[in-house]
């Protein structure tokens, strides 16, 4: 299934494409055919969109238990936090989850909580960032991103900064392209 995803350029697919991509793979007797062996269509058609699918741009980013199945993602974690914060920083271990994508960072003095995400989550890194400088001594960051192939207006970026800075949060703009990713299981 991500084989495909990566093909279709998931993120960038229309809603109509995805949901006859979602047909396609429950008619296939390889995914769908055997998934209907353990549960009922209605199932097996919720499963696909909301369990490999919906990880799947977390799988993306390095994040949750499906990354050694998409075949590239971006760099992750360290990616943010050293454009960020800056080369001498790193990401505290196992600080890294989701909802929104969120770290710790460290230049060993300090630490720093920093999420990132697309534009379209801008009020959820917001929401979250917010919640960590009521209690946090240091800034928290937000990072928006963008891929290839995707780009954001100087009018929207600058809206960005000016709502971060109203609300006491850093934020920059950085555009990622993804890479092979090396935690792929080949073997299957």
């Amino acid at each position: 299934m991500y084989r495909t995803a990566d093909e279709l350029d998931w993120e960038f697919l229309s809603n109509p494409g995805k949901t006859a991509q979602y047909r396609r793979w429950f008619d296939d007797p390889d995914i769908g055919g055997e998934l209907r062996r353990f549960a009922s269509d209605q199932d097996v058609r919720v499963w696909i969109k909301d369990v490999p699918m919906k990880e799947y741009a977390r799988a993306q980013e390095g994040i949750g238990n499906f990354v050694p199945y998409v075949r590239r993602r971006f760099r992750g974690a360290d990616e943010i936090v050293q454009f960020f914060c800056g080369a001498d920083w790193s990401v505290v271990p196992e600080s890294v989850e989701g909802k929104p994508n969120h770290c710790l960072a460290t230049d060993g003095n300090a630490t720093r909580y920093v999420c990132w995400g697309k534009a379209g989550v801008l009020k959820d890194l917001i929401w979250a960032a917010l919640n960590k400088a009521i209690d946090s001594p240091t800034r928290p960051g937000i990072v928006i991103t963008t891929r290839d192939g995707e780009t954001i207006s100087q009018n929207a970026r600058e809206r960005h900064a000016r709502l971060a800075n109203h609300c006491g949060v850093d934020l920059d703009h950085l555009h990622r392209s993804m890479i092979d990713n090396p935690d792929l299981i080949t073997d299957r």
